[in-house]
């Protein structure tokens, strides 16, 4: 991290307490560019809405906002760092480039093929972490604290290659981040670790034949223009992204701005939500007019894919387990919840 030190410094000056009257500066950072979803969802409404609510709270207090998008001050793997080391205030995150540091976010994607949609998923998120308290705690050890989840669609496959059974992924090299590159295991597909803004050109150059993406995350990065079959897998929706605020920062917050900052997270995900329904059908049709072709994969073939992974829900369970962290509970809190609301399962993944 040498190369932020006259950042980092600067941002230690700029977040001493606010006087009354007073203009604070902070920085937000994210590694997508501002067109992707999760960004687009901080720039135009929660960064917005939280200038309102302040001018409209009578405190007298302002934030002056820089805002360090598309890897122009953190890779996507360095966000996160960038928030604990305060060389950033407050963090866009992506919780799938932090396995090791987040293991317990990581259950939407350990356990996937749920078919359960984005609105239900914000509920299960918010549920989940009333009865698992560690989910948020976890935020503490690296110096941040936790606001919010942000839900996203879930991600599909494109590829250079038609998939229509499992058995189509042989010997093919798929690109994937983080865990994502699990739902691959016992396929036969070879896993190239890599991250989706580099998919275009990775799968334009042969590095690998396809990545896991959703329909809108596909035109925001192009990858459907070298990989022009869509497979509708359904891995089921992810809590991927998330908002946190450097936990120094936020203990020099006076009461009042840190209510709105809460207050204002909670419609994070709405708006999510809102942004891509409202680009579904534009982007889908832009793409089928460039030569797109769709493939929605039954039910019985996703459950065939689904057993023919190793359980990796109980690997990940018991390797938390054995550091000391309860992953069972959070895998047993998942499905109970996926259970409640009578969401279809391709697996039993806290029992099989």
């Amino acid at each position: 991290m040498r190369h932020f030190m006259p950042i980092a410094l600067a941002g230690l000056l700029a977040s001493v307490g606010p006087a009354l009257g007073e203009t604070i500066r902070l920085t937000v950072v994210a590694a997508a560019p501002p067109h992707v979803t999760y960004v687009k969802a901080a720039k135009e409404k929660f960064i917005p809405e939280i200038n309102r609510k302040l001018a409209a709270s009578g405190k007298d207090l302002r934030i002056e906002w820089t805002e360090a998008y598309a890897q122009s001050l953190a890779k996507f793997t360095e966000v996160f760092e960038t928030v604990e080391e305060g060389i950033a205030h407050v963090g866009l995150i992506l919780k799938n480039f932090e396995p090791s540091k987040l293991p317990l976010e990581q259950f939407t994607s350990i356990a996937p093929f749920g078919l359960f949609k984005v609105e239900q998923l914000i509920e299960i998120d918010r549920s989940m972490r009333e009865k698992v308290p560690a989910l948020n705690e976890a935020y503490r050890k690296y110096n941040q604290v936790f606001l919010t989840s942000g839900i996203s669609p879930s991600q599909q496959l494109f590829t250079t290659f038609p998939v229509k059974t499992v058995d189509d992924l042989k010997g093919r090299k798929i690109g994937a981040s983080g865990d994502f590159g699990q739902w691959f295991q016992g396929t036969g597909a070879v896993v190239v670790p890599s991250s989706m803004a580099n998919s275009h050109t990775d799968i334009r150059n042969g590095v690998y034949d396809g990545y896991p993406m959703n329909e809108l995350l596909s035109f925001a990065y192009k990858a459907y223009q070298v990989a022009p079959y869509l497979t509708r897998v359904e891995f089921g929706p992810s809590n991927v992204s998330g908002i946190t605020v450097n936990r120094d920062t936020w203990e020099k917050l006076p009461d009042y701005a840190r209510e709105i900052f809460m207050e204002t997270a909670r419609e994070y995900s709405r708006w999510q939500i809102e942004i891509d329904e409202g680009n579904y059908k534009k982007f889908m049709g832009i793409m089928t007019k460039s030569g797109l072709k769709t493939y929605d994969m039954p039910a019985e073939e996703r459950k065939r894919w689904a057993s023919m992974m190793p359980n990796i829900a109980q690997q990940w369970a018991d390797r938390l387990e054995k550091r000391g962290q309860p992953g069972r509970a959070v895998l047993n809190t998942f499905m109970g919840e996926l259970r409640a609301r009578n969401i279809e399962i391709a697996r039993e993944w806290d029992k099989q």
